[in-house]
């Protein structure tokens, strides 16, 4: 690997995780929230009402708990 290769990662790292004004971090930061926090919480979501669908048909099936 040549030298110039290494300042042109470092460049592009600079330019890609740096911002000219609070305003774009702010709003780069909230992409990043949204957009990283948005499927996983469709995916608990949606495997909640999975697995309580899937328990209301076992208990009904199963009878009264032991106790």
């Amino acid at each position: 690997m040549t030298p110039t290769l290494f300042v042109r990662l470092r460049c592009w790292l600079l330019d890609t995780l740096t911002f000219d004004s609070e305003t774009d971090a702010a709003g780069a930061m909230a992409d990043a929230t949204r957009w990283g926090w948005l499927p996983a919480l469709s995916g608990v979501s949606i495997g909640a009402g999975h697995a309580r669908s899937v328990h209301a048909g076992t208990t009904a099936e199963t009878g009264p708990m032991s106790g």
